[in-house]
C-alpha cells in the first residue's frame, strides 16, 4: 500500500528538480548572453584595431603624395588646395577586404553602409592645429634663423567597418612636417658618404649629418653634439679606402668617443632645396645643366630644362665676374647685364670697385693637383670698404667669380680664385661663389691681423672690438694658405712652405674627391685643403663645413707626398651661425610624420 507521505516526498523532489532546471536556465541565459556580449566587445575591438591598421596604410598613401607634390614644388606656400588631387586609395591596396571604397567627403552619419574610407584630406595647419584658410599666409614654427622653419600639414582619413548590428569608425589624424633649415646648423654636413678618420685628436663641437653612410674608425675622434645619418653608421672605413677589409692596409677600426646618452642616431635625409637627387640629376641625359649639385656654383648653360633655375649661387649673385682664357674681364650684374664704368646707377659702381679690386694671370704650384694654377686675386678688403661706406648700396655682399677657361672635368688649363686681404667683412656678412677652387689666403674675418687665436687662445678667433660676420666659401675646393704664404715658394720643396698661424671664420661649401681604388678622400679632418708645412702650427676655424658636390676641377687624390704636414687643429662650430647666415640662399628640407592621434 502507497504511503501517502511518499507522494509528499515525490511532489517536493519535483519542485526542486525543477527549480534547478529553471535556475540552471538562467544561468545558462545569462551566460550565453555575456559570452555574445564579450563576443560583440572584441569584434568591435578587433574591427577598430583593424580600422586603425587600414588608416595607418592609408595616411602613409597619403604621405608619399604629400612629400612627392612638396618635392615637386619647393615653394613653401603649399596651401591646402596643393594637395587636393592627391588619389584616393584603392582596393588593390587592400586585397583582403572585400567591399573597400574610399571618398573625399564626410560618410553620411545617416547612412548604413558608408565607405570604407571617408574624409581624406591632407590640410595646412598652424603651428595650434588649426586648418588655415586657402590662399592665407602659411604660419610655420619658427625657429633660431629666419630660414629655419617647420610647415605643418594635417592629414585626416575617417575608416568605417560593419561590426555586429552596426559599424564603426576610427577617425585617424597624422601631422606631416616640411622642414626647412640652414646646412649652418650643423658643424658637418654631407650630401655624400663622410668620412672622420682623423691622425690626431679631434673633437666636433656641433651637430654632424649625412645623408649617406657615416664612416668613423679612430678612437681619436670625439662627438661632442648630436651625429646622425640616413642610411647607415659604419665603425670601420670606407669601400676604396686601403685600410678598409680587403684594402692593402687593412687596420683594425675603433670606435668614435661621443656621450653615452647620445650616439650617432638614424634621421631622415635633408635634401638641399628640398629636391630629390636621385630624380632631378642625370649626367647621362645630354642636358649640362642637371648634372649634380655642383650645378650651384656653375652657370647655366644653354637654354635646356634648369631645375635649378634661380638657385644657383650665379643667378643669386648681385655681381657675376667672369675672366676668360686671355685674363679678360666681364663684370655683369644679377640681371646680366654686362657693365663698365659708363653704366648708370648701381650699375657702375659695381664695375668701378670689382675691376680695380682685381688682379690676374699670378701663379702658383697646387702639389695636390701636381702641377701649376693661375689664379685672379680678389682684394676682399677693397670691396669690403665701399660695402660698407654704402656705395654699392644696395649691393646684396653675393660675389660670383669664375675663370671660365680652367678644364671643367679636372684636367688642364687648371684655374682658380683667391681671396686675400679678407680679415675684415661687410657688416652684413659675404658670400664668395665659384666654379673654380678658392684659396683663401691669411686671416679671414677676425677683424684685423694676429687675432688671440694665433697666439693660443682659440676661444677668441677675433681681435677685440669686432664681431664675426656671417659669411661663406662656396666653390669647387676650398684651400687655406697661411699668413706666411709665398707664391714663389709653392714651387719649392715643403720645407720651403712653413705656415704661421692663421684663423679662418667661414662656413665652407667645398666638393670632396672620394675614397676609391685604395685612396682616401682625406675625410672631413681634410675638408679645407692644405699646401703648406703646418708642424707645429696652429690653424683655427670657427664655421660650418658642408659637402654638396664631388669636385671637378681639383681631383687630386688627397696622401700624395710634398703637399702638406697637418696644422693643430682648433676647430669650433660657429653658433653664430645658427642665427645670422651667410648672404644667400642655400636651405635643406626634410619632410616627416609627426604625431599621431584619433580624433573624436
Amino acid at each position: 500500500m502507497k504511503n501517502p507521505s511518499d507522494s509528499k516526498v515525490s511532489g517536493s523532489s519535483l519542485v526542486v528538480v525543477l527549480s534547478v532546471i529553471a535556475t540552471l536556465s538562467v544561468t545558462v541565459a545569462v551566460s550565453m548572453e555575456y559570452t555574445t556580449a564579450v563576443r560583440h566587445h572584441v569584434q568591435r575591438s578587433e574591427a577598430l584595431e583593424s580600422a586603425v591598421t587600414i588608416g595607418d596604410g592609408v595616411l602613409e598613401h597619403a604621405f608619399s603624395y604629400w612629400r612627392e607634390i612638396c618635392r615637386s614644388n619647393t615653394d613653401a606656400s603649399l596651401g591646402t588646395s596643393s594637395f587636393a588631387n592627391i588619389p584616393l586609395p584603392t582596393q588593390s591596396q587592400f586585397p583582403n577586404l572585400e567591399g573597400f571604397s574610399a571618398q573625399r567627403a564626410e560618410a553620411d552619419p545617416t547612412s548604413s553602409h558608408p565607405p570604407t574610407v571617408s574624409n581624406f584630406q591632407v590640410i595646412a595647419i598652424d603651428p595650434q592645429y588649426n586648418p588655415i584658410e586657402d590662399g592665407a599666409a602659411l604660419i610655420p614654427a619658427i625657429g633660431q634663423s629666419p630660414v629655419t622653419a617647420t610647415y605643418s600639414y594635417l592629414a585626416e582619413a575617417d575608416v568605417t567597418l560593419p561590426v555586429y548590428g552596426g559599424i564603426i569608425t576610427a577617425k585617424l589624424r597624422r601631422v606631416f612636417q616640411k622642414e626647412q633649415l640652414s646646412p649652418w646648423n650643423w658643424a658637418i654636413f654631407y650630401v655624400d658618404p663622410l668620412e672622420i678618420q682623423p691622425g690626431a685628436p679631434m673633437n666636433v663641437t656641433g651637430w654632424v649629418h649625412t645623408n649617406s653612410t657615416l664612416y668613423t674608425g679612430h678612437d681619436l675622434l670625439t662627438f661632442q653634439s648630436k651625429v646622425t645619418y640616413a642610411t647607415d653608421w659604419v665603425v670601420g672605413f670606407m669601400p676604396g679606402d686601403s685600410r678598409a677589409k680587403g684594402g692593402s692596409g687593412p687596420e683594425i677600426p675603433t670606435t668614435p668617443n661621443y656621450n653615452s646618452s647620445l650616439p650617432p642616431a638614424f634621421d631622415v635625409a635633408h635634401q638641399p632645396f628640398g629636391l630629390d637627387s636621385t630624380r632631378i640629376f642625370s649626367s647621362t641625359d645630354g642636358n649640362p645643366n642637371n648634372d649634380s649639385y655642383h650645378e650651384l656654383i656653375e652657370p647655366p648653360s644653354g637654354t635646356q630644362t634648369d631645375p635649378l633655375s634661380g638657385k644657383r649661387y650665379y643667378d643669386q649673385a648681385g655681381v657675376k665676374i667672369l675672366i676668360d682664357a686671355s685674363n679678360h674681364i666681364v663684370i655683369k650684374d644679377q640681371a646680366g647685364n654686362t657693365l663698365s664704368a659708363s653704366s648708370p646707377g648701381l650699375g657702375g659702381k659695381l664695375f668701378s670697385v670689382f675691376s680695380s679690386a682685381i688682379s690676374t694671370n699670378q701663379s702658383i704650384q697646387d702639389n695636390r693637383e701636381a702641377t701649376s694654377i693661375r689664379l685672379a686675386t680678389l682684394d676682399v678688403g677693397a670691396v669690403t670698404s665701399k660695402i660698407n661706406d654704402g656705395t654699392l648700396s644696395p649691393f646684396n655682399n653675393i660675389i660670383y667669380i669664375s675663370d671660365t677657361s680652367a678644364s671643367q672635368t679636372g684636367g688642364t688649363p687648371k684655374r682658380g680664385i683667391r681671396l686675400k686681404n679678407g680679415a675684415v667683412m661687410p657688416d652684413d656678412g659675404l658670400t664668395v661663389a665659384s666654379q673654380n677652387p678658392v684659396y683663401i689666403q691669411g686671416d679671414y674675418n677676425t677683424g684685423g691681423s694676429n687675432p688671440p687665436s694665433n697666439s693660443g687662445d682659440p676661444t677668441r678667433p677675433q681681435v677685440s672690438g669686432y664681431t664675426r660676420k656671417p659669411c661663406a666659401v662656396v666653390a669647387d675646393a676650398v684651400n687655406i694658405l697661411s699668413n706666411a704664404w709665398v707664391d714663389s715658394n709653392s714651387f719649392s720643396s715643403l720645407s720651403s712652405r712653413n705656415a704661421t698661424n692663421t684663423t679662418v671664420n667661414t662656413a665652407i661649401v667645398s666638393g670632396i674627391v672620394p675614397s676609391i681604388n685604395n685612396y682616401y678622400s682625406g675625410g672631413a679632418e681634410n675638408f679645407p685643403r692644405f699646401l703648406e708645412n703646418w708642424t707645429g702650427r696652429t690653424m683655427t676655424y670657427y664655421g660650418s663645413m658642408v659637402e654638396l658636390y664631388q669636385s671637378k676641377q681639383s681631383i687630386g687624390r688627397w696622401g700624395s707626398g710634398n703637399v702638406y704636414n697637418p696644422p693643430n687643429r682648433q676647430w669650433f662650430f660657429d653658433t653664430n651661425l645658427q642665427v645670422y647666415t651667410p648672404p644667400g640662399s642655400l636651405p635643406v628640407f626634410s619632410y616627416t610624420k609627426g604625431r599621431w592621434f584619433l580624433a573624436n
